[in-house]
Parts: C-alpha cells; structure tokens; sequence
C-alpha cells in the first residue's frame, strides 16, 4: 500500500499484478463474520426496537407524508424515500413501526459491510502491489487482516455508526467505504470509466444522504483527479457530470423552494448554533445579535414563563422538528474569534471520547506502538500520491471538528484511517516472528470482548422486556377521547415526543426546558393564564415528563406506567375572572 522511505515506488503500470483469490478473506471465514454481523445487528435491533431519536421521528413523518415533504432544507431525502419504500412493501401498525423501521437500518447495515469488504479488498490488493510488503513482510497475513477488519467493523457497527439510530448515517457510511474504494481502484491503475462513473453514481446518493457529503464529494473528485494514472480529465468528467445530473435536480427544487441558492442550510444552521451561539435545535428569535433576522421564528407568545407557538404551517407531530430550516430562515452563520475556539474544544473533547469508547483503540494502538518502539515492527509511509487517498477521511474529521461531531457523523472515515495504519505496520525480518501471533491476538480480542459484552447487554434487554412507554403514552390519550388530529401542549422540548407521532396528535406550543424554573415558580394564576394560552392555541391536554412540574399543582395526572404527567385543559383550566377572584 505504501513506500518505505528513501525508495522510489514502481510506476503503477508496472506493479505487480495480484489476482483476486489472494485477497479473499476465505470462504468459512467470510460466513462466520456475517454470520455473526447478521447475529449481532439482530440482537441489536430488537433489544432498540421501540427507540426512536428525534431525528428519526422526523425521518419517518417525512416518510410518511412523502411529497413536496421530501424537499427540505435540513433533512436529507434519500433516506425517508427508502423509508418509504419500506412501509409500502411491508404495511404495519404505528405500534410496530419503529420495528420495521430498525430492521430497515439492519439491512442497510449489511449493505454496509458489503461495502466494506469491498474497501478492505482494494485496500489489501494495493497494500500487496507496494515493494515493501513483497517479501509477505506485513505485520498481518491476508487470513489476519480480513479477521482484524471484519472485528473492528462489528465493534464499529457498535459503538460508532450503528443500527440503532433511526438516521441515514449507517447509509452514509456505506457510499464513503464505496467511494475510498473507488479512490484505491483508481490509484492502482485499474479504474477506468465504469469505476468513475460508479464514483459520481456514489458521491450523488451520499449528498441525497446527507447534506454534508457535498462538500466532500468535490474532495473525493479532486483527489480522484490526482490519483488517476491515465485519461484523468475524462474520467473525472464522467464522475463528475452524474454527480451533477443526480444531484442538480434535488438542489433546483429546494433552491426554489427557498428562493435562494443552497444544497442544504444543516451545516449552516449548526454553525450558528453550536460556533454563534443560536439556540440549539429549536427556537430561534433573532439572539445573540449578529445572528441573523429569522423570517418566521416559532412565535414567543409569554416570556415569563416563556411559551412558543407553532402550529402553522408546517405538519408533524412537532413542526419546529419537521423542518427547522423554515424556522431558521434567516440565519446568519459567520466566523468568531471567540466561539470557534470554544467549538475546537468541545469538539476535540468528543473526539477523545469517540476513541475513547471501551478503550479498546488503546490497546490496539498500545500493542503497536510498543512493538514499534522495540524495533519488531516498522510503520511504512505514505508515498505520493497514495496519502490522497485518505484526504477526504481527513477532511471529513476536521469538517465536523469545526462545528459539532458525533461518532455516528464520523465513525466510518475513522475506521478506514485506522484500518489503514495497521495495513502500514510491517515487521522487521531480523526481528523474526513469533510475537506475531501475541500482537494479533490483542489487537482481535480487545474489541471481539468489547463486541461480545455489548451482545450480553442486549440480550439481558431483551430478556429484561422493558416496556414501549412511548406506545403506553400515546394509548392513553386515546382512552382519554384525545384521538388522532388533536392538538396538545407540552412542558418541556418535544423534541423527543414519539408519542406525538404514534398518538397522531400535534403538539402546538410548548413551555421549553429553559422555562421550567420560572414555570415552577410562577404563582397560581400565572400557571393557569399558561393554560389558557395552550388552549387558546387548540390544546385539549398540556403534558409534562418533570415531575416537579407536576407536583407543582394538583391540576397534574401521571399516566400510568410512564413517567408522563397530563394536565386535561377542557376540565382542569380556571375561567380568568375565577382565579383573580381568589
């Protein structure tokens, strides 16, 4: 894969051809690792079932409407489409939904390990090509290093990018190991116009994914350029225009829609919220200055306790999470010497906590380093131009470095660049070789033991049966005659209200988290003026998850077998003339 220092690489043209067999991973063991990857993401899925974060709530609306729904300047319309798709070929309750919807995501997490053998093939067939690992010098065999893979990607599959989450990640992770592929393709000099137009084929559906793999599809294209051995400015045209004849359709109708310019206003409204300072996620009203003017923020109906309404225009269960782009119009994101440090740091900090999860890359690392610093190993470097390929993983880590990073946003590039440095390590032959069964058992066992407990977890969930309580929820309401099209209130930030969807009522104006101090101190009468502006608003019931809140009044009932209280307004709201009488 790479050049020992000081030694002048072969012209691709003449690199040694190495047939497909030699970087098999072998047929019993290609079965065990999807075996236990099926296995794995099983027990998963239906030990989180029931588990629906706020975005996918507003993945699977948007699924649902289907549309003109699809067009939306913060989520991403590839994934809801295949949603979509789903729910029409497998018809389901709203009780089993979230089911079907995790078994979608299983799905597309085998896709993804298909994706990755791919990489990790065209990674082994380059690593083979290179001079310093023609002697079998590498510190693994072929048979080793697709264990080792297969094991990092199920601890990945994990802990990183995994199928719990109701979000189009997993997908995205897929079309990256395909287009790093491509990329390695394309540097051995056996990429030709198929492979490139299978890139821009790719690079298009990771931008239909998610709006940040645009800008990294002109890194992945300009490094595709650089790399390319023969007809490159051909080549990268084919990979470029179906980029663009897949991708233009979606930025036409969403420009139109906005009546402005724009791929996706996501990273745009990030940076103002988590680098500017806006409030995160919902409710923007034009603070701090400097931020923007908002064109139609969430309307501030009080201010002690504070209370937004927003029950136009837009549809959901709760519309400021339907499309936050509309409520954020207006936005202004700019670079500022004081928060763009503060957002370095932070992000540096998740950083070490993504590597730091079950601190099993330390005892790969560690087992490396060691050897390296006792001379037994040696790590070969990049030669030009094969450190190209690794720039869009590098530019994805410092791009989400910027603004904010999760390790489902960033897990696969970490992958690959981790997979590729142990592709590097090479063992000094004067050193000779019995330690190399000791290394490779540390480095397969530390995250086969953390893979293996997270499987235990899940099953003792499964087996512990915890109850659907978003279901229970939304249950009773409807024993309470609040059935579906209803409108209701709440105490807190809806953002996470699942029962909403399943409930199919709409929350129209709530009292945000920020409010619930002042809320609990307010006075009687403040309380109930609260009240009536939630029913002012077409609210038949205001439900709260604090139970502070609800011990703040007797007006409160808990639903039972939740930690859901329910304020019904058509029996519990004082007339305004009764409670000043008091």
């Amino acid at each position: 894969m790479v050049f020992a220092e000081g030694r002048i690489p072969a012209p691709v043209h003449s690199m040694p051809h190495v047939s497909p067999p030699a970087t098999a991973p072998g047929r019993n063991i290609r079965a065990l690792f999807w075996s236990l990857a099926i296995l794995l993401g099983l027990l998963q899925v239906w030990a989180h079932r029931f588990e629906v974060a706020p975005d996918g709530i507003s993945y699977i609306e948007i699924a649902r409407a289907g549309g003109p729904d699809f067009i939306n300047g913060y989520w991403s319309p590839l994934y809801p489409f295949l949603l979509r798709l789903i729910f029409g070929i497998f018809p389901t309750s709203l009780y089993w939904e979230s089911t079907v919807v995790h078994f979608a995501n299983l799905a597309i997490f085998l896709l993804c390990l298909a994706s990755f053998e791919l990489f990790l093939r065209q990674l082994l067939l380059l690593r083979q090509a290179a001079p310093e690992f023609q002697g079998g010098d590498a510190l693994f065999s072929v048979r080793s290093f697709w264990i080792a893979g297969y094991i990092l990607f199920l601890w990945a599959g994990h802990f990183w990018v995994t199928p719990v989450w109701v979000t189009p990640d997993l997908l995205v992770a897929s079309l990256a190991f395909l287009a790093t592929a491509a990329l390695l393709r394309g540097h051995r000099g056996a990429a030709g116009p198929m492979t490139f137009a299978w890139l821009g084929l790719v690079l298009a559906l990771a931008y239909l994914a998610k709006t940040p793999m645009f800008l990294l599809a002109f890194v992945f294209l300009a490094c595709a350029a650089a790399l390319a051995t023969h007809n490159a400015v051909a080549n990268v045209s084919i990979a470029f225009a179906l980029f663009l004849i897949i991708a233009a359709p979606f930025v036409f109708f969403l420009s139109s829609t906005k009546g402005r310019l724009t791929f996706g206003d996501s990273g745009k409204i990030n940076y103002a919220e988590f680098v500017n300072g806006a409030p995160k996620y919902v409710h923007w009203q034009g603070k701090p200055p400097g931020t923007g003017i908002p064109a139609h923020p969430t309307r501030e109906v009080l201010s002690d306790p504070p209370l937004y309404e927003f029950s136009t225009p837009l549809p959901g269960s709760y519309p400021p999470w339907h499309d936050p782009s509309y409520w954020y119009e207006g936005v202004q994101a700019h670079f500022s010497v004081k928060g763009q440090p503060l957002a370095l740091y932070r992000t540096a900090s998740a950083y070490f906590r993504i590597f730091s999860i079950t601190g099993v890359l330390y005892a790969v690392l560690l087992a490396v380093l060691i050897l390296k610093k006792s001379g037994k190993v040696s790590i070969a470097k990049f030669a030009t131009p094969a450190w190209l390929i690794w720039v869009p993983a590098f530019a994805a880590v410092a791009m989400y470095a910027l603004v904010h990073v999760e390790a489902r946003f960033v897990g696969e590039f970490l992958l690959m660049l981790l997979i590729s440095f142990l592709a590097r390590v090479r063992s000094n032959p004067s050193e000779g070789k019995p330690w190399v069964p000791k290394v490779a058992r540390i480095i397969v066992l530390a995250p086969a033991v953390a893979v293996l407990c997270a499987g235990v977890l899940d099953v003792s969930q499964i087996i512990s049966s915890k109850p659907f309580e978003q279901w229970a929820v939304a249950q009773q309401l409807q024993k309470m005659g609040i059935s579906a099209g209803s409108h209701v209130g709440y105490i807190g930030i809806g953002l996470d209200a699942y029962w909403a969807h399943l409930a199919q009522v709409g929350i129209v104006a709530e009292v945000p988290d920020s409010g619930r101090a002042s809320f609990l101190q307010a006075s009687a009468e403040e309380k109930n003026e609260v009240m009536r502006k939630f029913r002012d608003f077409g609210a038949i019931a205001v439900l709260t998850k604090f139970p502070d809140v609800a011990r703040s009044t007797d007006s409160w009932q808990q639903i039972p077998g939740t930690r859901y209280f329910i304020w019904l307004l058509s029996t519990r709201v004082k007339p305004a003339a009764e409670t000043r009488g008091k």
